[in-house]
This record gives structure tokens, C-alpha cells and sequence, in this order.
């Protein structure tokens, strides 16, 4: 397999880019909700605080919202493009007063330590500069007995077709990063073309 190449431009400043990408992660992000959904009701979080890393254009926030009625959810991203896409997808919406986004870096989190019952991440693990400060930032942020889960592609032959997913991690490689992190009781699950970071039992 071919080595890790880092995307030149982890946070989208065109519009454009941020369209497309949204567009190709969509369906991965359907499916990264399904195991989220799955999780916290495995977990029996089913009200209280979200926060969902690297929100992009807020259709997963608004989805999960809409599975779990008493759930507020912050997306987090640095993104002023995909910020204004969430805004005006979310103002609409059936979910407007419990969803609201903030800007942010994923490394440097905006919010006090404790704050929320559950983290999720999908498609942004691998664009980050320094994904250490991230898991850290998890931990930080998490309530006691706080729960997470962070999907993203996994590093395959596609890469060879798509700079993201040459961007990204192999299980080896997660594993390798959590075990220098402070993110405590971490489980890693890799499929051929996914990869899952998510709270052991």
C-alpha cells in the first residue's frame, strides 16, 4: 500500500471544493450516521449535548438531531464556506432551535472542559494537521463517562482516484496515534474501505 500523502488544504476556502467534497461524502455520511444512531442508543444516549467535529455543511448534525428529539448538537468546523452552507441548511429545518454551529479548530476546541455526553466526526480525521491534539480535545470535552465516535475512509487502492482517501489512516497507523493521545478507552475497527474510532464498552 502506498504511503500516507497529507490533502494540501484541510479547511475548504473555496467554494467550490467545499461543494464537491460535500457532494462525495454524502453517502459516507448516511452511513457514518447509522453507526452513530446505532452507538448512542447502544449507549443510551439519547438526550443531553452532541458534538459533531468537522460539521461541514451540517447534514449529519441536522440528521442526528432528528433521531434523538431531546439531543442539542453543535457542529464544530473552521470552514467560513461549509459554516454559511450549515447556517442556511439548518435555518429551515425542523431542528433550528436544538442544532447550532460554531467556528473552530478541531485541534483547539472552543469549549469548556466536560461540556458534552457524546462526540461524533465523520470524513475529517484525515484532514486535520495534527490529529494527537484532536483525540486530546475529545477527552477534554467529554463529560464523565462521555461517549465517542469518529468515522473516516480508510487509506486503500482508491487512493489512487481520490487525494482524500490517500490522505488517510490504516488501523496500524490509528492505533499508533491513540496510544501517544490522551483519549482514554478507545476501540479501532477497520473495513476495507472505512475505519472506526469509537468509545470501548
Amino acid at each position: 500500500m502506498s504511503d500516507r500523502k497529507p490533502v494540501e488544504h484541510g479547511v475548504f476556502d473555496d467554494i467550490e471544493d467545499a461543494n464537491r467534497y460535500d457532494k462525495e461524502s454524502r453517502y459516507w455520511n448516511w452511513s457514518a450516521l447509522r453507526s452513530f444512531t446505532a452507538a448512542a442508543r447502544k449507549w443510551g444516549i439519547t438526550g443531553g449535548k452532541v458534538l459533531d467535529v468537522g460539521s461541514g455543511s451540517g447534514t449529519l448534525a441536522i440528521a442526528f438531531a432528528r433521531r434523538f428529539p431531546r439531543v442539542e448538537v453543535t457542529g464544530l468546523d473552521l470552514s467560513d464556506i461549509t459554516l454559511k452552507m450549515a447556517g442556511d441548511n439548518v435555518k429551515n429545518s425542523d431542528v433550528s432551535s436544538r442544532v447550532s454551529f460554531e467556528k473552530g479548530d478541531a485541534e483547539d476546541m472552543p469549549f469548556e472542559s466536560g461540556t458534552f455526553n457524546l462526540v461524533i466526526s465523520s470524513s475529517t480525521l484525515h484532514l486535520l494537521n495534527n490529529p494527537l491534539r484532536m483525540f486530546d480535545e475529545i477527552q477534554r470535552v467529554l463529560k464523565p463517562n462521555g461517549r465517542f465516535f469518529i468515522n473516516d475512509y480508510r487509506r486503500s487502492w482508491l487512493g489512487a482516484f481520490s487525494p482524500h482517501i490517500k490522505a488517510c489512516y490504516t488501523p496500524r497507523e490509528a492505533k499508533d496515534l491513540l496510544n501517544q493521545s490522551k483519549l482514554q478507552n478507545w476501540r479501532v475497527k477497520g473495513g476495507i474501505f472505512w475505519l472506526n474510532i469509537f468509545s470501548g464498552e
